[in-house]
C-alpha cells in the first residue's frame, strides 16, 4: 500500500497485488475485510496495482488480494494475501497568523489579530490563545481565517499569541497545530497637555499680592497619571494627580519671583515603567506693581524733591544773609500843612540786594506842629492874610515836600566816595533838619521796621486839629 500507514483524509492509495507463476493472464482480486467492498483487475504480467482515489474514513480498514486464473478451460484460485490495514486521518495544515497595527501598539488603541488555515474542511474554529496565559479566545468561521479584535490594550494585553484551527470530521475531532506566534508589545504615546492662566486680570498680568491659578490639563484617558509644573525651564518639580483630566497650581499672593514661563507634562506609570508626555506649550506671568503704591511712591518722590528744593532755599538765604551789608539810613522832614514828619529811612546793601527799614517818629512831630499852631495864630491877627488849606491838600503837599527813600537810595548808590555821612537839607519854616547815612553798619539782621503805620499817624494828626 502507498502511502504506507496512516494516510491523509483525501490523498490518493494506491494498493499493489504481486504473484509469482508462470499462469499468467489471471485476475487480481482486491477485498476489504468485513466489508462487501471488492474490485478486481485483468493483468497480463504477476501484478496488479488498486488505485482508492481521495480516501476518507469510509475507505478505512484491512484490505487482502487474491489472484484467480483458467488453465485447459479448468478455474483455479490462490490463497487470500496477507492484509494491509488502510487507516485515514485528518492532518490539518499550521494556521498562519497577522496583527494590525504591526510592531508596538498604543496604550488603548485596538489591536486585530487574524487567523488563516489552507484546509478543505471548512467550517472549524479558530482558537485565540496567549503564550503563558489563560487568555483564550475561539470563533468559528465558515471560511478558512477569522479575525479576533482586543478592543482598547493596555499593559495587561501584552505577551505573546498563536492560533489554532480546530474542525470535526465524520464525527472525529481534529486540530491543527499552533501557528507561528506574535509579539504584542504596548507603549505610552502620551499628547501634549495643555497650559491655562486664571488670574483677576485679563491677559498675562497678575498685580502684585493677587492670587493666580495655572491649571494643565490632558485629553488622555490614561489612568494614575499627575502633571507637573514647569517653571522657565527649572527641573520638573511640584507634581499634582490629574482629576478629571487636569490639575490645578495655586499661587495665594503673586511675587516678583512668580514672574516667567510656565509649562507642564504629563506622566504616567504602569508596571514601573513610566511614560511622559511631550512639554505643553508656555504661558507667560508678568507681575505688575499695584497701582495704589505707585502712586505713593510717585507722590513721595515729589514731596521728597520739594523738602530738598526747601533746604536749598534755606541754607542759600541764610549764606546770604551772612554775607556783609552797608546800612544807609536817610532822614526826611514832611510838613502836611500844620502838621511836621520825620521819616527815616534806612537801607541794607548786600551785594545786588537792597532791604529797607523806615522809621517814622512822630514825637517830634507834634511838638513842631503845637508850635506851629501858636505861630499861626499870631500871624493870623496881625495880618489875616490866610488861606485856608484843607487837610488832604495838606497831605499832597507834604508828599511833594518829603524825599522819597528810593531817590535817596539812588543817590546813595550814585555816591560810591562817600564814607562816613550824607546831610540833606530840607527846606522848612524854621530850622533846617539833617540825615545822616551811616554805611558802615555790622549789623547782620535784614529787616524793615516801621516804628507806625503813616496812615495812623495821619488820622491821629488829624483828630487832634
Amino acid at each position: 500500500m502507498n502511502p504506507a500507514g496512516e494516510v491523509t483524509w483525501g490523498q490518493d492509495v494506491s494498493i499493489t497485488c504481486l504473484i509469482s507463476t508462470q499462469h499468467l493472464g489471471g485476475t487480481f482480486i482486491l477485498m476489504k475485510t468485513s466489508s462487501s467492498f471488492r474490485t478486481n483487475q485483468t493483468s497480463s504480467t504477476n501484478s496488479a496495482t488498486f488505485i482508492i482515489p481521495k480516501v476518507n474514513f469510509d475507505n478505512e480498514g484491512s484490505y487482502q488480494c487474491q489472484y484467480e486464473t483458467s488453465v485447459s478451460s479448468r478455474d483455479f484460485s490462490s490463497p487470500l494475501s496477507d492484509s494491509v490495514r488502510l487507516s485515514v486521518t485528518v492532518r490539518l495544515p499550521k494556521p498562519s497568523i497577522s496583527m494590525n497595527p504591526a510592531g508596538e501598539v498604543t496604550w488603548g488603541q485596538d489591536v486585530s489579530i487574524t487567523c488563516l488555515i489552507s484546509t478543505q474542511h471548512l467550517g472549524g474554529t479558530f482558537l485565540l490563545m496567549k503564550t503563558s496565559s489563560s487568555f483564550r479566545k475561539t470563533q468559528t468561521s465558515s471560511t478558512n481565517s477569522a479575525t479576533f479584535i482586543i478592543p482598547k490594550v493596555n499593559f495587561d494585553n501584552e505577551g505573546s499569541y498563536q492560533c489554532q484551527y480546530e474542525t470535526s470530521v465524520s464525527s472525529r475531532d481534529f486540530s491543527s497545530p499552533l501557528s507561528d506566534s506574535v509579539r504584542l508589545s504596548v507603549t505610552v504615546r502620551l499628547q501634549p497637555p495643555s497650559i491655562s492662566l486664571t488670574s483677576p486680570n485679563r491677559g498675562s498680568e497678575v498685580t502684585r499680592g493677587d492670587s493666580f491659578v495655572l491649571t494643565c490639563s490632558t485629553s488622555s484617558h490614561y489612568p494614575t497619571g499627575v502633571f507637573f509644573l514647569i517653571f522657565s525651564g527649572s527641573n520638573i518639580t511640584d507634581p499634582k494627580p490629574a482629576v478629571n483630566h487636569s490639575a490645578s497650581f495655586n499661587f495665594p499672593a503673586a511675587e516678583y519671583e512668580h514672574q516667567g514661563n510656565y509649562s507642564c507634562v504629563y506622566e504616567v506609570t504602569w508596571s514601573t515603567r513610566k511614560y511622559t508626555s511631550p512639554t505643553a506649550a508656555p504661558v507667560s506671568v508678568l507681575i505688575k506693581m499695584p497701582l495704589l503704591p505707585l502712586v505713593s511712591s510717585v507722590v513721595g518722590l515729589l514731596l521728597l524733591l520739594l523738602v530738598f528744593v526747601g533746604v536749598y532755599l534755606v541754607v542759600r538765604r541764610r549764606q546770604r544773609a551772612r554775607q556783609p551789608g552797608t546800612l544807609v539810613c536817610t532822614q526826611c522832614l514832611c510838613s502836611p500843612g500844620h502838621i511836621d514828619w520825620t521819616l527815616t529811612s534806612c537801607v541794607t546793601v548786600r551785594g545786588s540786594k537792597e532791604e529797607d527799614y523806615v522809621n517814622v517818629d512822630p514825637a517830634h512831630t507834634r511838638l513842631k506842629r503845637k508850635e506851629e499852631a501858636g505861630r499861626e495864630e499870631g500871624e493870623k491877627s496881625e495880618d489875616h492874610d490866610y488861606e485856608e488849606m484843607h487837610p488832604k491838600a495838606n497831605s499832597v503837599k507834604a508828599t511833594e515836600a518829603c524825599v522819597s527813600v528810593k531817590d535817596n537810595r539812588e543817590e546813595e548808590e550814585s555816591s560810591d566816595d562817600e564814607d562816613d555821612y550824607v546831610n540833606v537839607n530840607q527846606s522848612s519854616d524854621d530850622e533846617d533838619d539833617y540825615v545822616n547815612v551811616n554805611q558802615s553798619s555790622d549789623d547782620e539782621d535784614d529787616y524793615v521796621n516801621v516804628t507806625q503805620p503813616f496812615v495812623e499817624q495821619t488820622l491821629d494828626i488829624y483828630g487832634e486839629n
